[in-house]
């Protein structure tokens, strides 16, 4: 009887200690931890329907990134993650016939995929975080930079719209203020793309609950949306009536899983699908596309 009663006071005492926690929200938002470098890859398969624009068969596209983050404290108000594509890995499919690009042998890779990748890895610029971890500017842009001594100003704008669209992908789902599991919230966001302009991207997110995932606590978030491109502005954030060739559709959806290590505060698995209705000069042509993004590595940063 003795025993009967510790083992329901153990239990009880075990609930109470589980409710209490799962009933403290908890914080979803990156961390960069200064001395560690990140390493990050990422599969992105494409599929573009270019026989809705009359070809005779579609295309279909597998890039592997490896993306390293070298975090820094130049000073105790700011932190520094240092981001750089160290390498890249592509195979287009076309018209039964495969065409390869490796960024450690570009020159011997096929040219269409070399004005499409090359000099992309090396590239990168570097993402500023206040004392509070709030972004705060994208800076070291040059290496993505054309024009030399007299820099492309198209270019400029583009290196920054990636450096955006970056940090913007590793934030898509995350909550802003601190959640409970099972907890919803909707988020509508305005992220520039540089072929197609600024797109608007509404999500509705759910807090899918806590998990043990190779050895570390997790959280795990899934989302839904739609995508659609909005019109460019002028510098008085008037809507200009000129037409991008490639625009979203109204009926381009989004949706995908992400892991957040709750001990590290890093997105340790993502994987994002989209269905895109792309108007290509005017023509519907669908696109779907998935992204997987995996941490291989946190290590402390060598000397």
């Amino acid at each position: 009887m003795l025993r009967s009663a510790a083992l329901l006071a153990f239990a009880l005492l075990s609930f109470s200690l589980r409710s209490s926690a799962e009933d403290t929200p908890v914080e979803l938002k990156l961390r960069w931890e200064p001395g560690q470098t990140y390493l990050q890859e990422s599969d992105t398969i494409t599929t573009n329907f270019l026989t809705a624009l009359g070809k005779t068969t579609d295309q279909k596209m597998h890039v592997r990134q490896t993306t390293s983050i070298t975090v820094g404290k130049p000073n105790p108000d700011q932190t520094e993650a240092k981001v750089v594509i160290t390498s890249i890995l592509g195979e287009m499919s076309f018209e039964g016939k495969s065409y390869l690009f490796d960024s450690k042998n570009p020159g011997g890779s096929n040219p269409q995929l070399q004005q499409l990748f090359g000099g992309s890895a090396g590239r990168g610029f570097t993402l500023v975080y206040d004392s509070n971890g709030d972004f705060v500017d994208a800076k070291d842009i040059g290496s993505m930079v054309t024009g030399g001594a007299e820099p492309d100003l198209a270019s400029i704008a583009t290196a920054r719209q990636l450096a955006t669209l970056y940090r913007r992908s590793l934030e898509m789902g995350l909550p802003k203020i601190p959640v409970l599991p099972k907890d919803k919230w909707l988020s509508d966001e305005i992220v520039p793309f540089p072929q197609t302009g600024t797109v608007q991207v509404k999500l509705t997110s759910k807090f899918d609950g806590v998990v043990n995932r190779e050895g570390h606590r997790e959280a795990q978030i899934s989302f839904d949306g739609i995508m659609k491109s909005k019109p460019d502005k002028d510098s008085t954030g008037r809507d200009l009536t000129t037409e991008r060739p490639v625009s979203f559709g109204e009926n381009s959806k989004v949706n995908g899983q992400v892991f957040f290590d709750l001990d590290r505060k890093t997105i340790s698995l993502a994987i994002f699908a989209a269905s895109i209705q792309l108007k290509v000069e005017g023509k519907p042509m669908p696109m779907h596309q998935q992204v997987t993004t995996r941490l291989v590595s946190m290590k402390p940063t060598a000397p």
